[in-house]
């Protein structure tokens, strides 16, 4: 029976993958974007670069998630199933609803016999890593901005009901699931260990120099492929709200993507420098080659994973 249920969720994943690839290519197809803009002759070197170092990402991403699943598991998990499942589960961010490249990650689960509940934590701290990590960055390179956009009366008063209403929030549920949060701390005391508090650490400053590679590839499309005139300022400028860009739009209820969210947040970082429809095309732009790029690192993982099958055999 159970491998029966095992092999029911994987053919129930194998189909929410091709669901993926589908919803991907309808997305490459219906953003309205000049394909021909992008693939000159000039831009091939930038357009390359930017999406073999996003694969490249995609793929070490698995890295800060494997490393939080052998802590809470207490078990070696092998890198090469690991990465499969993640590449795998990143490409059903395209399938609407928004969940499915979360909860694909419970695979791994299954192949290793972990609590299912152990893996989505893991999941649930990779997660907020990645926004801490992009609200650091934030707060370093824009601290002037985002005190001048706090500093105003009315922005005061939004922050401190928002703040209380999530203080409340908070404490409700502590309340309600006080017994789950205490039973879960001691079941996963390890995680307080000096060790495992260093590989925590690494996984945040890995997410950091993510972070910062992200924004550079970005500055790669603005500057490069839309051939706009970039100065010292508006470079910086640009490179840390394209975090914080990201940040806003992640944390946005209802915006997929951030769509919107973003280019707002770009155009009130940069003071109007840079008109609202180069940076809408800009992160269109982004947004296509990352999609490229999560399909690609996609097939390297799954084409080396079945030839080490093969060979194995």
């Amino acid at each position: 029976m159970k491998i029966e249920k095992k092999n029911l969720l994987k053919y129930l994943g194998n189909i929410v993958t091709v669901l993926a690839i589908i919803f991907v290519f309808k997305q490459l197809f219906s953003n309205g974007l000049d394909y021909h803009s992008i693939f000159k002759s000039k831009n091939i070197l930038p357009v390359v670069i930017i999406v073999i170092v996003q694969a490249i990402i995609v793929a070490t991403n698995t890295y800060p998630w494997k490393k939080i699943v052998e802590i809470l598991s207490n078990k070696k998990l092998p890198y090469k199933e690991t990465v499969t499942i993640y590449v795998k589960s990143n490409l059903m961010k395209y399938v609407p609803g928004n969940v499915f490249q979360y909860v694909g990650r419970n695979e791994l689960a299954m192949n290793q016999n972990i609590s299912h509940l152990k893996v989505a934590t893991a999941t649930i701290i990779d997660v907020a890593m990645t926004v801490l990590s992009a609200m650091a960055i934030s707060l370093v390179f824009l601290y002037d901005y985002i005190w001048k956009f706090m500093s105003t009366f009315t922005n005061i008063w939004f922050l401190l009901i928002l703040f209380i209403f999530f203080v409340l929030v908070l404490y409700v549920l502590i309340v309600i699931f006080k017994k789950n949060i205490l039973q879960f701390l001691s079941n996963n005391q390890d995680i307080f260990k000096k060790k495992n508090i260093h590989v925590l650490i690494k996984c945040f400053f890995y997410y950091v120099f993510v972070m910062l590679i992200s924004s550079l590839m970005y500055m790669l499309v603005f500057t490069f492929i839309l051939d706009q005139h970039v100065t010292t300022t508006l470079f910086f400028k640009l490179f840390s709200a394209y975090t914080l860009s990201w940040l806003v739009g992640f944390i946005t209820p209802g915006a997929p993507a951030g769509i919107g969210i973003k280019e707002a947040v770009m155009v009130g970082v940069t003071g109007g420098l840079v008109n609202q429809s180069t940076i809408a095309l800009s992160m269109i732009v982004l947004r296509v080659l990352a999609t490229f790029s999560d399909v690609l690192a996609f097939l390297i993982v799954i084409l080396l994973s079945s030839k080490k099958k093969q060979v194995a055999k």
